[in-house]
């Protein structure tokens, strides 16, 4: 007898630029599936991120969207799309929440030099674009090092994904395509077990 899964949680994880917010939008249009962002379900309960950051630092706001995963994972409907922060991924907490779930993540990939481009148009947004204590690098060049050491660090987190989708090459719509058939893929039926 064909045993069903249960209904899907895919997560969408990845550096910021990656195209997280754009093709999760994308995806919930295509699926039909409810889209949430644990940025905006903090920033709706905190309030502003960038201001998180500046009263209370990385490890707070860190503390702050772990306490918010785990408050949010049970509420979410099913079948539906989460797509993550840039760092929530890389706190082994929140892989293990995610895990006991059963979400499947996927890490949306590109090379920092796209990332970058995209980071720079609308980097006023982003928290840790500016400088340690919230200031922006005087130097470009140091902003950038700075960026790049960090997406260094936390792509051996990002591989630990259960699939990883290149956003950089291919147009959007083709980008799309291989989510929805990822998400089709965690959706099917087991097939059945053979009996003697």
């Amino acid at each position: 007898m064909p045993s069903s899964p249960p209904p899907p949680l895919l997560v969408l994880t990845g550096f910021m630029g990656a195209g997280k917010t754009t093709l999760g939008t994308g995806l919930s249009r295509q699926l039909g599936w409810p889209l949430f962002d644990l940025d905006t379900e903090i920033a709706n309960i905190h309030g502003p991120i960038p201001q998180l950051f500046a009263e209370r630092g990385e490890s707070g706001f860190r503390a702050i969207e772990h306490y918010q995963l785990e408050c949010l994972l049970p509420k979410l409907p099913r079948p539906s799309i989460l797509s993550l922060g840039g760092g929530a991924f890389v706190e082994p907490s929140n892989r293990q929440l995610l895990e006991r779930h059963s979400a499947t993540v996927v890490f949306l990939d590109a090379p920092f030099d796209v990332l970058y481009a995209r980071i720079a148009a609308s980097s006023g947004e982003r928290p840790l674009v500016a400088g340690p204590g919230g200031r922006r690098a005087s130097d470009p060049a140091e902003g950038r090092e700075r960026l790049s050491q960090l997406y260094k660090q936390r792509r051996p987190s990002y591989l630990l994904a259960h699939h990883v989708v290149d956003t950089s090459g291919a147009p959007q719509n083709e980008v799309l395509a291989s989510l929805v058939r990822i998400a089709q893929g965690v959706a099917a039926p087991a097939p059945a077990r053979d009996t003697l």
